[in-house]
């Protein structure tokens, strides 16, 4: 009885999950936001020299007041991922997925039912990013992980140029980069590591922040540190970094 029960409570979300995922199939969610596609986002980074940084469903989630495996609710860093979401600074570009507001045939099963199953955060970031924005794809980095059909080698090869013959610092957890399937850092001219902590790194922010700007601002930097990467991505543009 008490399975029964359970199930007819639960029909209101089913209804509302099956008009969300037909909503955003129809597409009627890729007029809400201005997002380029990959293909322009990677178009526009070889052609501005610009800093960026990526939004995906782990900062949605900080910004919404949850903790993540990596990463525990901070008020603090929630409330300047939101203030970034909206920022006009022409230093920096912010990147949101664009197949969570735009159906695409091309995107792996995986992916497409992820996708389906996010009404909450489209609906965050339809309130929470601003429609004068023109905004970055976030699977800039992620093609081969979104999509099912895509001249992934081409691609590759033009993203390789944002980093080819550049002097890099990366920032990064120890090990983090160790099984990447791609070496995009091959084709740099060189490359050092700063190392900061994987889990919770933004309770040192204002070391690895500190640790950063000893480097020469001539060095390009990346930062891989979950939400905690995009504050400082911030932060550094201000100071003259990209």
């Amino acid at each position: 009885m008490g399975k029964i029960i359970k199930k007819i409570k639960n029909i209101p979300k089913r209804i509302y999950r099956k008009y969300e995922s037909t909503k955003y199939r129809k597409g009627r969610y890729s007029k809400f936001l201005q997002i380029m596609d990959a293909k322009q986002t990677l178009e526009y980074l070889n052609n501005n020299c610009v800093s960026f940084c990526r939004f995906g469903d782990g900062e949605i989630a900080i910004m919404q007041g949850k903790s993540i495996p990596f990463q525990e609710y901070n008020a603090d860093l929630a409330q300047r991922l939101r203030e970034m979401l909206v920022t006009k600074d022409s230093r920096i570009k912010i990147g949101i997925p664009y197949y969570y507001m735009h159906p695409l045939n091309s995107i792996n099963d995986f992916t497409k039912k992820f996708a389906r199953a996010l009404p909450a955060q489209r609906r965050f970031l339809c309130k929470n990013c601003s429609k004068d924005i023109i905004y970055i794809d976030t699977a800039l980095t992620q093609v081969y992980q979104t999509y099912q059909e895509y001249d992934f080698d081409n691609y590759y090869k033009r993203m390789q140029n944002l980093l080819r013959d550049k002097d890099v610092t990366v920032v990064c957890g120890e090990g983090v980069l160790d099984r990447l399937e791609y070496k995009a850092l091959d084709v740099c001219r060189s490359v050092e590591y700063i190392y900061a902590p994987s889990m919770n790194a933004y309770t040192q922010y204002d070391t690895i922040l500190r640790q950063i700007k000893d480097t020469d601002r001539n060095r390009l930097v990346c930062v891989v540190l979950g939400p905690t990467a995009k504050v400082l991505v911030y932060d550094l543009a201000q100071a003259g970094y990209q």
